[in-house]
């Protein structure tokens, strides 16, 4: 069993609880081996950054994992292992891939300029991540993301846009509905308005996705206290998965433009923009090494807070992010190391 991995799974990161352990115990393990640390945060909110020499790829690995559920069958933060793989909580999301990168640090020769980023929260809302471009550290112009993909070179995430939605009317007895105005009403409206935009914007398709296409999603709608009343408030929420950054500039404008007609009140909850790499030879060399054709996630990672770097994500396999008896294969474990090696001698 693998020391580090084991190590990592059994620190308790859920919600960062033990982030202050995880730091520690990361420069513990890199201290003799020529990296200087910068942390970015306080107490159980801190980055982590190791730098070496003037690399010109950095990883970022997040160190928080999501709650454990109650229907594992096994200790979620205790690292077992069966003849195929390893189980815990996060060892696929994404302390596989942090292990495999931490075990190939320590054997790379200490002349390899090297540069990791910890970050915190990026399960829930990506402070740690904001925090770290917020500072403006300088970082190079490739990111390696070492989430879970089984190996399968991913050069790009969709952006992320999402809106809550006000309205007001005016509340009457359900009697007499035209003293009143109805807030579902104009909510039904609304949301028929964005629709109708949204198989619209759905017809630009980038084929690096699975779902090829920018899509629309209403989440929630709230409004209405009584059968015999008008409603006079409703508020939704919605969101659009973006393929490139100039569907999220039309979308905000769209909303906009679209508010003001019905008096409505919108706020942005998040606006994160898709990453695309579109480096032709760095792409290459990745399907080379991986011997696996490039592809693009549906979902948002912290890639797309640096949609001007080229952005690879590549991790350990099956994905099983999120779910019980969390596991990555054995074999996927050691090929992740022996990619990132590869990587980090070659770029």
């Amino acid at each position: 069993m693998t020391n580090i991995l084991k190590d990592l799974v059994e620190t308790n990161t859920i919600a960062d609880k033990e982030n202050q352990k995880i730091r520690g115990y990361i420069k513990g393990l890199l201290k003799d081996k020529g990296f200087e640390f910068t942390e970015l945060g306080q107490r159980n909110e801190k980055v982590l950054i190791a730098k070496r020499g003037n690399p010109t790829i950095a990883f970022c690995c997040h160190t928080d994992t999501v709650d454990k559920s109650a229907l594992w069958t096994k200790n979620p933060m205790q690292l077992t292992e069966d003849d195929t793989y390893y189980y815990g909580l996060g060892v696929s999301d994404m302390k596989g891939g942090t292990a495999a990168l931490l075990e190939v640090v320590l054997k790379l020769d200490e002349n390899i300029p090297c540069m990791i980023c910890f970050t915190y929260d990026e399960e829930t809302n990506f402070k740690g991540v904001s925090q770290l471009v917020e500072s403006k550290q300088a970082l190079p112009d490739t990111l390696l993301f070492p989430e879970p993909t089984d190996l399968v070179p991913v050069i790009a995430n969709k952006g992320c846009l999402e809106f809550k939605v006000q309205f007001e009317g005016k509340s009457a007895h359900s009697s007499t509905p035209e003293l009143g105005a109805n807030a579902l009403y104009q909510a039904m409206d609304f949301i028929q308005e964005v629709r109708t935009f949204a198989k619209t914007i759905q017809e630009e398709k980038l084929t690096l996705y699975e779902v090829p296409y920018t899509t629309f999603n209403l989440s929630k709608i709230k409004g209405g206290e009584e059968i015999n009343k008008v409603p006079d408030a409703c508020e939704i929420t919605f969101d659009f998965r973006t393929i490139k950054k100039e569907h999220n500039d039309k979308i905000v404008k769209f909303i906009n433009q679209l508010a003001k007609k019905y008096s409505a009140k919108v706020e942005i909850l998040n606006n994160l923009n898709a990453a695309v790499t579109t480096n032709a030879n760095l792409i290459e060399k990745l399907e080379e090494m991986t011997n696996q054709k490039s592809t693009g996630l549906n979902y948002v990672t912290e890639a797309s807070f640096f949609p001007e770097k080229d952005i690879i994500i590549l991790g350990p396999g099956p994905v099983t992010a999120h779910q019980k008896d969390e596991k990555i294969r054995k074999e996927s474990f050691k090929k992740c190391q022996e990619l990132y090696m590869t990587i980090l001698q070659s770029m």
